[in-house]
């Protein structure tokens, strides 16, 4: 029996106004990882565990030396367990996968005999996998226009619809020529367009972004025409914040950071010079840290490196309740919860100690500014993302029996395919998407052994 084409789209940062911006319909709620950010939550979604299993926290990993941080960039080498492509080249089967997070560089993905991967926006370099095709398609892997945003906001539209329109040849070609069974594409743009443009989430300003959106959306309805399954799936979702609370400055204040201001004051000037673009590459080639903190600290029992991470590293684990009591006491914090008890791996010992949860609105900084509050008007993440299906066998009104998680997509698509689903993946079979009299439902789900991450490194490319 010949296997079923799935393809997985993924809507960066949608939220349900942003995913009907684009034209999509049939919105259901898709809860993010903790955090609510794109390395942790589209590495659970092409592997169906939590980051205490993948290992993929943030853009940055953290090791705590003596009193120097050490903080280095997260590559595809760092995602320990088996992507779902990887699953599937087990069973033989071919995988097309574009635009994910922590894909690159290719070679840190062991399993790839049957599988296409195009590069990131975040890559140093835009590159495709097998290399036999870069020739081909190297004029249509450009990088996006990242350094328009600040200098010439207003143009920063439209040279993100000339990229796009550029991509999408690459695209096409790879969704219509070649063979596959998954195809899985991750559209950045929405999330870009809420950061810079969060007039956008309340159903402002949208001519700056309608040109882009109507061509994802007109993508999405030809893979409908190709694939026999079709799921929209966004790793977060998007609002707008008015506050911007600095975590370490906040630590500070109560002496858990001590700091050299002059140093601090520097890196930061460095960071508003240097063209972000450059400063990625030049730290994907030193392995060095935008992070003040790295920089400028003395001595610090508890600091984040990465906001997007809510993450707060402890060198002296004895001051955790400390650290936690004390940002707690902060009007500009909902909770902060210990990471051990929201999630479990062979990885929590690499992730940080404490997440700290912001309050409705607040951004959180890691910068060492002389404040502890500041007043914003930008857009950025929370926890609610966006799910959609579509095919011969899905419901048309969906009653979800409990929402659909980030770790939900990968036992899904493995039942799909009728391949077992490993035992201790953090999602489930969405069972209920489906007719009841399709054959998908007739059959129970099949479950293997704990994946390996260990096998899984040592196999040899």
């Amino acid at each position: 029996m010949e296997k079923p084409k799935i393809a997985i789209i993924g809507l960066d940062g949608a939220n349900k106004t942003t995913a009907e911006l684009v034209g999509i319909t049939s919105l259901y709620e898709f809860i993010s990882t903790i955090p609510p950010y794109t390395p942790p939550s589209w590495t659970s979604i092409l592997t169906g565990v939590n980051p205490a299993k993948h290992g993929v926290i943030g853009w940055q990993k953290v090791q705590l030396k003596e009193n120097k941080v050490k903080v280095s960039l997260m590559t595809s080498r760092d995602v320990k367990y088996p992507r779902l492509s990887e699953l599937l080249e087990s069973a033989n089967l071919k995988s097309i996968l574009i635009n994910l997070p922590m894909t690159y560089p290719s070679r840190g993905i062991k399993k790839k005999d049957n599988t296409i991967i195009v590069s990131d926006w975040a890559a140093p370099e835009q590159t495709i996998f097998p290399k036999k095709l870069e020739e081909k398609y190297r004029e249509y892997l450009v990088d996006p226009p990242h350094e328009l945003y600040k200098h010439k906001k207003r143009e920063y539209p439209k040279k993100v619809k000339e990229y796009t329109e550029t991509r999408l040849n690459l695209y096409y070609d790879l969704l219509e020529k070649e063979d596959w069974n998954l195809y899985f594409i991750v559209f950045s743009e929405i999330d870009w367009f809420s950061h810079i443009f969060p007039e956008i989430l309340g159903r402002g300003d949208v001519h700056l972004v309608k040109p882009t959106f109507k061509l994802i959306n007109e993508f999405i309805e030809t893979t409908k025409s190709i694939a026999d399954f079709v799921f929209i799936v966004s790793d977060h979702g998007f609002e707008v914040k008015d506050k911007i609370f600095y975590v370490n400055e906040a630590l500070a204040e109560n002496g858990l950071i001590e700091y050299s201001k002059i140093k601090s004051k520097l890196v930061n000037v460095a960071k508003k010079i240097i063209p972000s673009k450059i400063l990625v590459k030049v730290l994907a080639k030193t392995n060095a840290s935008v992070s003040a903190v790295s920089y400028s600290v003395r001595t610090a029992d508890a600091f984040m490196v990465e906001p997007g991470s809510w993450g707060v590293y402890l060198r002296n684990k004895n001051k955790v309740k400390d650290a936690s009591n004390i940002l707690k006491n902060y009007d500009e914090v909902f909770d902060v919860i210990e990471v051990a008890k929201i999630h479990k791996g062979p990885y929590l010992s690499k992730m940080p100690d404490l997440f700290v949860i912001p309050q409705k609105g607040v951004e959180f900084s890691h910068e060492l500014t002389g404040k502890i509050t500041e007043k914003t008007y930008k857009g950025d993440h929370e926890i609610h993302g966006v799910f959609s299906a579509y095919g011969e066998h899905i419901k048309e009104n969906i009653k979800f029996e409990k929402r659909p998680r980030v770790y939900d997509i990968v036992p899904t698509v493995l039942h799909i395919f009728n391949l077992p689903i490993p035992k201790d993946t953090n999602g489930r079979v969405l069972i209920e998407i489906f007719d009841e009299s399709s054959e998908i439902v007739q059959r129970k789900p099949k479950f293997t052994h704990v994946y390996s991450t260990r096998n899984q490194e040592n196999q040899k490319n």
